[in-house]
């Protein structure tokens, strides 16, 4: 059985949205989930929250909460994720969260949901602008700029994935889209999911993306054994004294 590993800027596991990414993924494949936050209290997220021009993040904590942390301070914990993750054997790793992040350090097969959504809109010819739901009002500025600085003509509606069970929050935001216009929805969070896409989509009229489904559907064509070569169980890789280790830069 072929491991996959998820991880979240916040806290494992992720209820919300796991569930849907694995029955995409198929019942050979093993999920192994880890979050940057695994294992901190409240008061210790609360010196990783967001400061100056940071790039702001929003995730999900263990309790069903949600915080705000800034990129820059999440890297590392991210990165130390991943490393632990390569060491537990897994084939691939796929990072739950829609943000733009440098290239981040990997061993392995490593997907970046940011990245993926660029190719695919690249690729892609549509009427209209791109619309974006961002998960706050915080986050509408850079998302904006962030999009634009790609070369989108972005219109960008704030809708939070943690409280996408309000239906006025729901029209408010489709309403938005609406007046972009937007001729495709872009859901630039890893927490939303398909019932809040399925509700853009009919409110819209605009053919609309949620992440985590992306995500999810590249990683089983990654590892499936009806496409081309699976990717191989890796067993942990020895450190200089022959024991399963943390990784070492190049």
């Amino acid at each position: 059985m072929t491991r996959v590993g998820l991880i979240t800027v916040g806290q494992a596991p992720r209820s919300d949205v796991v569930p849907d990414m694995a029955a995409i993924l198929g019942g050979d494949v093993e999920i192994v989930e880890a979050g940057a936050l695994d294992g901190l209290s409240r008061e210790q997220i609360a010196p990783l929250a967001p400061e100056g021009d940071d790039e702001i993040l929003v995730t999900r904590l263990a309790d069903g909460s949600s915080v705000f942390v800034g990129k820059t301070r999440m890297i590392p914990r991210i990165e130390a994720q991943i490393a632990a993750l390569e060491d537990r054997g897994t084939a691939l790793n796929v990072l739950l969260c829609t943000g733009e992040f440098p290239k981040l350090w990997a061993r392995r097969p490593f997907l970046e949901p940011q990245q993926l959504l660029l190719g695919l809109l690249r690729a892609m010819v549509f009427p209209g602008r791109l619309g974006v739901l961002t998960p706050s009002e915080r986050h509408v500025p850079q998302t904006t700029a962030r999009w634009r600085a790609c070369g989108f003509d972005a219109h960008v509606a704030p809708l939070s994935p943690y409280e996408e069970n309000d239906p006025a929050a729901v029209r408010r935001a489709a309403e938005a889209l609406r007046a972009g216009p937007a001729g495709l929805v872009v859901m630039d969070c890893i927490g939303f999911r398909r019932k809040t896409r399925d509700e853009i989509a009919a409110l819209t009229g605009a053919p609309t993306l949620v992440a985590n489904l992306l995500v999810a559907r590249v990683a089983a064509e990654l590892v499936s054994e009806g496409g081309s070569a699976p990717l191989p169980n890796l067993p942990p890789e020895p450190d200089c004294a022959g024991k399963a280790g943390a990784r070492t830069r190049r």
